[in-house]
């Protein structure tokens, strides 16, 4: 890649370490990516590029040529070199990392997912530049052990890391972002509901997530039959796709709700059918963050989740939504109920999480706390 202002160096050694004789007038960043089973490191990357344009700070990415980002970082309209770094028993890839960081100018590495991070502390032991890992869950610390910052998706994903070793002081928490226009509804509420069948006045609970154990779907389906026992004309809408379908839908056909515990499958009209829905509940045992929960803020539902993990760092109890201990489907059964009892509770509720997350959980705030990261490990 061409490096667009000139950088003067006095000396750079083979591993891309640059030793700076005058204070340059713009930190460059280079963001390194390695593949994934999950897309979400790869849009959270594609979507940090995007709103990062325009900054002081300039941001370049290196990419592994077979990693689900090619695509996502096309889509939002963002640069990119595509190179052989991924993979954990790959010779070259802490020197392909290194002439990476030297064609672009770069000053600090910031990677994501676990192989980048894994070549980034293997660079940095060698000589090379300062490198920060993002790190986007319960992850390995192995990973991250030979960085010199990391930076999680919350607070408990930083608490997993100090317990497993970590310096408090080398990790900054910063909660991920959404923008509003991500969730914007391109139906109105009664047209989805209609197309599903039911009227404006059918209490139901959606689930946002892959359908997998972790995710509390056996929970959930339990807390279903003892909702639907007292609010029969209530209904349950559950959109991922996963391993668990088969037995989801041989426990709801045993327990006699198969016809309003629905499996909708995987569908991108995320925000129109969460607007859809008058209550939004997701009993992961424990989640790292959940994306899912601030988009339901953003569409005004009020969120159900355990208190575990990186749920209460987003849902405010009583407030914009309700929390209950892991794998509890009576406590989750109940939480429930209180909330399709009281529509205008749960409405309130709904507001409240929507100005909660817009102001906390917005790019603009997270630019500016990044950038503060890349300034002080440059420095």
């Amino acid at each position: 890649m061409p490096t667009t202002h000139p950088v003067r160096l006095r000396s750079t050694n083979r591993l891309g370490r640059s030793h700076v004789s005058d204070r340059v007038a713009s930190l460059r960043v280079l963001h390194a990516i390695t593949p994934s089973r999950m897309a979400g490191a790869e849009t959270f990357l594609a979507r940090l590029l995007k709103h990062a344009k325009g900054s002081p700070i300039e941001h370049r990415c290196v990419v592994s040529r077979d990693s689900p980002a090619l695509d996502e970082l096309r889509a939002a309209g963002v640069d990119f070199q595509p190179a052989g770094i991924g993979g954990k028993v790959n010779v070259m890839a802490v020197a392909r990392l290194a002439r990476a960081a030297r064609e672009a100018g770069a000053s600090v590495i910031d990677s994501h997912l676990s192989s980048a991070s894994w070549w980034c502390g293997w660079l940095e032991r060698m000589g090379g530049l300062p490198t920060v890992g993002h790190v986007h869950g319960f992850t390995s610390a192995r990973w991250h052990r030979g960085q010199t910052h990391l930076v999680t998706c919350s607070e408990a994903v930083k608490q997993d890391l100090i317990d497993k070793g970590f310096d408090a002081g080398r990790i900054t928490p910063l909660h991920l972002p959404v923008e509003p226009a991500d969730v914007e509804q391109t139906r109105s509420r009664s047209a989805v509901r209609r197309a599903f069948g039911v009227d404006e006045q059918t209490p139901i609970v959606g689930t946002f997530a892959h359908l997998s154990i972790k995710k509390g779907y056996r929970e959930l389906v339990l807390a279903a039959e003892q909702v639907l026992r007292a609010m029969p004309q209530a209904r349950f809408w559950c959109f991922g796709d996963g391993l668990l379908r088969d037995e989801l839908t041989q426990k709801a056909a045993e327990l006699g709700i198969a016809d309003r515990f629905r499996l909708m499958g995987f569908r991108r009209d995320v925000a129109d059918m969460m607007r859809a829905v008058d209550v939004m509940a997701l009993p992961s045992h424990r989640e790292p963050f959940g994306l899912v929960y601030v988009e339901a803020g953003l569409c005004e539902r009020p969120v159900i989740a355990c208190q575990a993990g990186g749920a209460p760092e987003i849902i405010k109890h009583g407030e914009s939504g309700l929390l209950v201990p892991p794998k509890s489907p009576n406590e989750l059964a109940s939480a429930i109920l209180e909330l399709l009892g009281d529509r205008t509770r749960a409405e309130a509720m709904g507001r409240h999480g929507n100005e909660i997350c817009r102001s906390r959980f917005n790019w603009p705030r997270y630019i500016e706390r990044i950038s503060n990261v890349y300034e002080k490990l440059a420095a």
